[in-house]
């Protein structure tokens, strides 16, 4: 198949199906990058409502932009076909996942959760709601990569409804027990759908099935979920609390935005230990949900249910008991009655519209969720409840919402409220200030940002194998929540002021590499000479022993080296000393003797006469020479005898 869509886009097969469109992989062919491309079914093209819902999911999902949501590059219409260009993302569907390999380790769980739950934090951040998440509408790269897609059923604040009733639109099995009574979609019915992937993604299969649309609601509203442990006693406590939490029935157990479960995520496995989650809820009867008529006759259709705001209380069904009783005897009725009863519920939803419009209104009303919004818009909202917002505003800290925004309200949301009834409103006084991990940050770095925040930023020093300048500690710890109106709030950074410089072992190196070395080392070297055995040159005492430290923060630093110069030893004079005599003087002073007898054959009788027996003649090395080490050699000349003639005479 090609088909130019837009004068750009070129179609190349379809790679997917939806409700209301039909997903296509596609070229870019000025761009030349593969994309994907939504367009809108032509038979619903004409529909203003699906055109409107369309171009919904195009504004809700083109003002986010999040690694963990699939982007949107480009929205518009051609020749009746309405379409969204965004990123392809190769790989398969979370649910894909699930159906083939079963239960996902819980690891590998926790990470796709923790990736899908970021995305949805960026999405509520920005006032969005999704309404739909189930692993159908979350992509997974070979890589491991979660990717939220289709905001087709997004509600957004900025945007106004579809119609005056609001229709909720989601998959079943993943439909929070509020929705299913016809409440409006918030923060934490998308909170109850993660809850729900994360039991799939652990369990394999989704917690509840039915034979019908309302049994599978019914199990949602008023049954706890089969236990996790139960299926894989190695699943931690602490992680199974988690999709408990998520999935508490009552808004006041279950997590009130997603950062909470994202912290919990986050550190689950550092909490071995922890207790399972028990809740305590309201046995009361919750109101008949009201379902399309399609899916009632279905009951292998499962996927969808519609709601009217306004959920119908029968007053004859009380309990489940007597709602299968009915819902019995309805599949027991011929096709006529059937239609009857369908035609009297769109009746009762039709008078419903009607007071609506009308403003007829009953004396009680449920309080709106003014959450995330100032207090005009509060008032502009609290006009048609006639009722009167208290002066007496509480201002305190929050987490979640910028300062001016209401934190919360007194009666809760959702909570019954009558003309005349006093709100009061707590509102924030701005976010926390959550500090940041400073540790191995440059100083200079880390007390600027420091500084930007309001803090007074003190700097210690201390001695550190870290580089210098480096921050080592600091007072408040990272994460560390800090009130922002506080005027006089500080923070101690202990900074590296570099490591000791320790003194090595020079002794016996050559006196000009070891200056070298010391230079480098910021010292001034001085130099002493001293007479030794070893060679001229050579390093023979220095000043600073080895092992000394010298803070990095002393700048004198000096240290004396002593040189050899060699040695010079004066040769003793020992002529004319007896011979044995004057061998031992020379062995005292570490010379080695040698002794060497002299001929008298070729002296005259008038020489003869003259020698003297067994004293030095002559020495050699001849006396007050000098030699520059112990141990050299001197010969010593001497007679030991006359001759016999000259005895004789």
């Amino acid at each position: 198949m090609s088909k130019i869509i837009a004068e750009r886009y070129e179609l190349l097969e379809l790679i997917g199906q939806g409700g209301m469109a039909d997903v296509y992989l596609a070229k870019d062919i000025i761009l030349n990058r593969t994309i994907a491309i939504k367009i809108l079914r032509t038979s619903l093209a004409k529909d203003p409502i699906y055109v409107t819902r369309f171009q919904r999911e195009a504004s809700a999902a083109a003002a986010l932009s999040h690694k963990n949501i699939v982007e949107i590059y480009d929205v518009g219409e051609d020749e009746d076909k309405y379409y969204i260009v965004m990123e392809y993302v190769p790989g398969r569907t979370l649910k894909e996942l699930i159906l083939k390999r079963g239960a996902v380790h819980v690891v590998e769980a926790i990470d796709i959760m923790k990736q899908v739950v970021s995305g949805i934090a960026k999405a509520h951040q920005l006032g969005i709601i999704h309404r739909d998440l189930k692993p159908q509408n979350i992509l997974v790269t070979d890589s491991g990569v979660a990717k939220i897609a289709d905001f087709g059923i997004a509600s957004m604040q900025s945007l106004a409804q579809v119609t005056q009733t609001d229709v909720i639109m989601g998959s079943l099995h993943y439909l929070a027990p509020e929705l299913a009574r016809g409440e409006k979609a918030t923060v934490q019915s998308d909170i109850y759908a993660l809850g729900i992937v994360f039991y799939e993604l652990l369990r394999g299969e989704v917690p509840f099935n039915g034979e019908s649309p309302v049994n599978i609601a019914l199990k949602h509203m008023q049954e706890d979920l089969p236990s996790l442990l139960e299926f894989n006693p190695s699943i931690l406590q602490s992680v199974e609390n988690i999709v408990i939490k998520a999935t508490a029935k009552n808004l006041n157990d279950r997590y009130h935005n997603v950062t909470e479960m994202l912290e919990d995520l986050n550190t689950c496995m550092e909490r071995p230990n922890e207790k399972k989650l028990e809740f305590v809820y309201d046995t009361e009867t919750e109101p008949t949900i009201v379902l399309d008529s399609r899916s009632m006759f279905n009951s292998a259709n499962t996927t969808n249910v519609a709601s009217t705001t306004e959920s119908i209380q029968d007053d004859k069904v009380k309990d489940e008991k007597g709602l299968k009783k009915l819902l019995t005897k309805f599949k027991n009725l011929d096709i006529k009655a059937k239609v009857a009863i369908i035609v009297g519920v769109i009746f009762v939803a039709g008078v419903t519209t009607f007071l609506v419009y009308a403003n007829i209104r009953p004396d009680t009303n449920l309080m709106p969720d003014l959450e995330g919004k100032d207090k005009e818009q509060a008032i502009e909202l609290l006009k048609e409840y006639n009722v009167t917002i208290s002066d007496d505003i509480i201002e305190e800290l929050s987490d979640e919402y910028e300062k001016g925004e209401i934190v919360k309200t007194d009666p809760k949301k959702g909570s019954t409220i009558k003309e005349g009834d006093v709100v009061k409103l707590t509102i924030s006084k701005g976010k926390y200030i959550v500090v940041d991990d400073y540790l191995g940050m440059d100083v200079d770095k880390a007390e600027k940002a420091l500084k930007k925040l309001g803090f007074k930023v003190i700097i210690e020093k201390e001695v550190s194998s870290k580089t210098k300048g480096t921050v080592i500690e600091q007072s408040i710890e990272k994460d560390e929540k800090v009130d922002p109106t506080d005027k006089d709030r500080e923070i101690t950074l202990t900074v590296s002021k570099g490591n000791y410089t320790v003194i090595s072992d020079y002794l016996g190196m050559d006196v000009e590499k070891a200056k070298e070395v010391l230079n480098n080392l910021g010292f001034k070297v001085y130099i002493d000479e001293k007479q030794s055995e070893k060679p001229q040159g050579t390093v023979i005492e220095q000043s600073l022993q080895k092992g000394h430290k010298i803070d990095p923060d002393e700048t004198d630093r000096t240290i004396t080296l002593t040189v050899s110069k060699g040695l010079e030893i004066e040769i003793p004079n020992v002529v004319g000393m007896e011979i044995n005599a004057a061998k031992s003087r020379l062995e005292s002073k570490d010379f080695k003797v040698v002794l060497s007898k002299l001929s008298t054959d070729s002296l005259s009788d008038e020489e003869i006469e003259r020698i003297e027996i067994n004293r030095v003649m002559k020495q050699s090395p001849e006396s007050f020479g000098t030699v520059n080490k112990k141990g050299e050699t001197i010969t010593l000349y001497y007679y030991d005898s006359k001759p016999d003639n000259s005895m004789n005479d």
